[in-house]
């Protein structure tokens, strides 16, 4: 084994709790005239844990004939769209479309291999047309689904999945056993490992079952006033991504902590 795969989901570029560069520019939409902005404090905190966990995987890589082969999926929601009629979001996903690309393309280039999993319509536009330009135009590999073989090891990719929505329940491995039961009713070897996005919380299965781990995986995006809405007595999102290393699972970058909207004791 050879092989260094590293999996990310749910970077919601638009949104402004989500992963953005320190400047960028937003048109506006009535008189198309642009505007210069600077991220905020939770975006630039985000952008401090990009930068950390993409400098972890180049360690973790190495350099020269020893190097590793990097092979990188992304698992849906790269943008966060026009929805909802929401305030907390650039409003022209054009806009949304050029900073997702300039985040992702370098990581892009430096890959043997990308790969683009489709998210949800409501994020990725109608039927996932900006997302499918998205990874168009960066050249990206993508579908609905997606069934790897990195060194024997079989990975099974699709955004949409359930994760327990307390911290002591977990659906990680009704999604192991629902895919196992797919794969074995197709005559194929159940996948070793099965990576589901969208909750932007970290959920696992375990050894629950014997030779096959269903992991839903954490996301890039801080909680958005929806967000506190519909899970108000837990603060955090979980930030970061995960990382298969010859073939074992590396989560020490899955969960950053200390953002900005940390919940604080304030003393009166």
């Amino acid at each position: 084994m050879n092989s260094l795969l590293v999996i990310i989901s749910d970077t919601h570029i638009g949104s402004n709790t989500a992963l953005s560069p320190s400047q960028f520019t937003i048109h506006n939409r009535d008189t198309l005239e642009a505007q210069a902005l600077q991220a905020n404090r939770l975006q630039e905190w985000l952008l401090a844990c990009w930068m950390d966990f993409w400098n972890y995987v180049s360690m973790l890589r190495g350099k020269g004939k020893h190097a590793r082969k990097l092979i990188v999926v992304h698992c849906g929601d790269v943008i966060d769209g026009n929805h909802h009629n929401s305030m907390q979001l650039m409003q022209e996903v054009s806009d949304q479309i050029v900073i997702a690309r300039e985040l992702l393309e370098p990581i892009v280039n430096k890959a043997d291999k990308f790969y683009g999993i489709l998210g949800t319509g409501v994020h990725a536009g109608q039927d996932n047309s900006d997302e499918i330009a998205l990874y168009k135009g960066l050249s990206i590999e993508y579908g609905q689904q997606m069934t790897l073989d990195i060194d024997g090891v079989i990975h099974d990719f699709a955004h949409h999945g359930r994760a327990g929505s307390r911290p002591w329940t977990s659906s990680a491995a009704n999604i192991a056993t629902e895919v196992m039961i797919d794969y074995a009713t197709s005559g194929m070897k159940p996948p070793d490992f099965i990576w589901r996005g969208h909750n932007h919380r970290i959920d696992d299965s375990g050894c629950k079952l014997k030779g096959t781990r269903a992991i839903s995986l954490p996301s890039w995006q801080l909680k958005t006033s929806y967000g506190w809405k519909a899970a108000a007595n837990t603060v955090r999102s979980d930030i970061g991504g995960m990382i298969v290393l010859d073939g074992k699972l590396d989560d020490s970058h899955a969960r950053y902590c200390g953002q900005p909207d940390e919940r604080k004791i304030i003393k009166v």
